[in-house]
């Protein structure tokens, strides 16, 4: 089974032809992805700005091939804004008038290392300073030739550091499911990006046994939640925690007993309204599809509860005395 099941993610995930990494191809590029983050820590832009701000670094990230799409945030853009001349013109209304140094950077956000960077010039013009910041900022141009090159150097850099660090991944992985934190364990795994072939290869393996693991633990709670429902006779609540219960889990069987003895006690007792039924896979590959798709879902579900909403990065290696 288990060699099933990496094919078949093999099969979803990779094109056809790419067996190793390959640095460089355009058919590569989406399988890394970039955040884009304008940290509060960057205080000289203006609130007004920081959208937009977002939206150019997205636009050049996406341009490029490596728009957010992947689990892990870590691997960011985040920018730093200078002002080199700050000037009010001799216009009626007088103006705002800036010169501006953009500086964009591709970092790892938890382990504080700036990969790459990048620095354009651009002037921006309004009736206030914020306007004036706009101005500049929508200056910006995202096709810019020079965003391909930091872009491209950028993946490469992230690449090197998957391919470099894959054995500690898959023991931090090993360390959180001994823990019974599978969850986390499944979102490590499953970042890393497929253009790392063997890395990629090796934590999808480990993977397997991670997420088995998980359904068989979740199963047992799921179970044993149905069955003090029913001890209660409360067959809705039962029937809430029998339906969280998937065919490759290892006590599926028993909670089918469960659903057998609530429905003849039901019969039993007049009542014709409790129609649950557990669920059922049709074949094999249906069962390996819909693992691959739940193994997606609880490292996604973990990532956004956990790793995006309260994961708060310290910006102060890279903001602080640069401003």
């Amino acid at each position: 089974m288990k060699k099933i099941i990496i094919l078949l993610l093999i099969f979803i995930t990779v094109k056809s032809g790419i067996a190793q990494n390959t640095l460089g191809k355009s058919d590569d590029l989406g399988r890394v992805a970039l955040a884009v983050m304008v940290p509060d820590m960057a205080e000289n832009i203006p609130q007004s700005a920081k959208q937009l701000l977002e939206n150019k670094m997205m636009q050049i990230a996406t341009i490029n091939g490596l728009g957010a799409g992947g689990l892990d945030p870590r691997f960011c853009i985040v920018p730093m804004v200078n002002i080199l001349t700050k000037d009010v013109t001799p216009t009626a209304p007088p103006m705002i008038a800036l010169n501006m140094e953009i500086t964009f950077y591709i970092v790892d956000a938890v382990n504080q290392i700036i990969f790459v960077q990048t620095t354009m010039a651009a002037k921006g013009v309004g009736q206030t300073e914020d306007k004036a910041y706009i101005s500049g900022i929508r200056n910006v141009n995202a096709r810019a030739g020079q965003f391909k090159g930091f872009i491209e150097n950028g993946k490469n850099k992230i690449i090197e550091y998957y391919n470099s660090q894959c054995d500690a991944i898959i023991k931090k992985a090993q360390s959180l499911a001994g823990m019974k934190q599978y969850e986390e364990a499944l979102f490590y795994l499953l970042s890393v990006p497929d253009v790392c072939r063997e890395c990629y290869d090796k934590c999808m393996d480990v993977s397997v046994d991670v997420y088995k693991n998980y359904a068989d633990y979740k199963c047992t709670q799921y179970l044993s939640a149905a069955r003090a429902a029913w001890a209660n006779m409360d067959a809705d609540l039962a029937s809430q925690n029998l339906a969280m219960i998937t065919p490759d889990m290892s006590c599926y069987n028993d909670a089918t007993k469960l659903v057998d003895v609530i429905t003849k006690k039901m019969i039993a007792d007049g009542a014709n309204v409790w129609n649950f039924k557990m669920k059922r896979y049709d074949d094999a590959v249906e069962t390996e599809r819909l693992i691959i798709k739940a193994k997606r879902d609880v490292a996604v579900a973990w990532a956004v509860a956990t790793y995006w909403n309260n994961y708060n990065y310290n910006w102060g290696w890279l903001y602080r005395n640069r401003y």
